[in-house]
């Protein structure tokens, strides 16, 4: 009698689930729901079915056929494959701490045991504008710098975001206009750090005029617009020569001090000279000197003073 009560409920079951696949199933509606979550919050997506169901299926991926399961609500029992996930009873998906690697695809299935439905939900992922780090490798952690190089040679800069989040991109400008060619861009996961990438976009090229370049750094889902910049500016290098400067010729050398004393040897006697002619000048004026004749007097046949005195003394003596 047991055996027999057991294989009839055996045959229910199957009977059941041949039932069950015959159910009429609500395809998907493409994005019938949107969901703008941000990151590093927590959110709830509710399951916009047309009815309430007894469990829930979510799964995540590019279509129904093509997903993975992430969380469930069977039989009272909520299951899921990661403690960020988690499913209430009315079918809601709860995810906390919201990270990029969560947007994408879901698909919501509620059953019943005589109907089914599935819904499509795009979940969108806000990133928020981290605290990274932007440099050009010659810069150091300057946003500016200075850079001499040689305009005939080809240059290699390197434009660096550490902590950067995985959506971040860097672009070059070569003032107001964009730089696409002859960049490579790597973006490296840090370990420690997994929501956080190292990114590096290499520049190799040749200017012969003097520039300014411009890495940017955007995240077209951050919070925040606009972006982050660093600026290099590219001037020609002064040539380097190692050459000494001819040394002089010693015999000009011998000859230009032989100018140069003889020179001064002749302006120093010129001044010996001028004042002993000073001196003597000096001397003639202090011991006295004759009358000079007066020119008015000589006309006029007067006799000077001492020819008078002269004549007397001789006309006393012929007396």
């Amino acid at each position: 009698m047991l055996a027999s009560t057991m294989k009839m409920k055996d045959i229910y079951l199957c009977i059941l689930c041949m039932l069950l696949s015959l159910l009429p199933d609500v395809e998907a509606e493409t994005l019938i729901a949107s969901v703008l979550a941000l990151e590093g919050d927590a959110v709830e997506i509710a399951c916009p079915t047309l009815e309430s169901y007894d469990s829930y299926f979510w799964r995540k991926g590019d279509s129904i056929h093509d997903s993975t399961e992430v969380a469930s609500f069977v039989d009272d029992v909520p299951r899921a494959d990661s403690k960020n996930y988690a499913v209430t009873a009315n079918g809601t998906l709860s995810i906390k701490n919201v990270t990029t690697k969560d947007e994408g695809k879901y698909f919501c299935r509620g059953v019943t045991d005589i109907s089914s439905s599935s819904v499509e939900i795009l979940v969108q992922v806000q990133a928020s504008l981290q605290n990274f780090e932007l440099s050009i490798d010659h810069c150091n952690t300057e946003t500016s710098c200075f850079r001499y190089i040689n305009f005939s040679k080809l240059i290699e800069l390197i434009c660096i975001a550490i902590n950067a989040s995985p959506s971040m991109t860097l672009t070059w400008f070569n003032g107001s206009r964009e730089i696409q060619s002859n960049i490579t861009v790597d973006k490296y996961n840090q370990k420690d750090v997994p929501s956080s990438t190292m990114i590096t976009s290499t520049l190799k090229a040749v200017y012969r005029t003097p520039v300014t370049l411009t890495c940017q750094a955007e995240d077209t889902k951050s919070k925040t617009n606009g972006g982050r910049f660093v600026n290099i500016r590219l001037e020609q290098q002064v040539p380097i020569t190692n050459e000494k400067p001819p040394s002089p010729d010693q015999d000009l050398v011998g000859r230009g001090w032989m100018i140069t004393a003889v020179i001064l040897f002749v302006f120093c006697m010129s001044i010996m000279g001028m004042f002993m002619m000073y001196k003597m000048h000096r001397r003639y004026l202090k011991n006295g000197r004759p009358s000079v004749p007066n020119n008015s007097s000589v006309a006029n046949g007067s006799v000077p003073n001492g020819s008078r005195r002269r004549h007397s003394l001789m006309s006393e003596e012929g007396g």
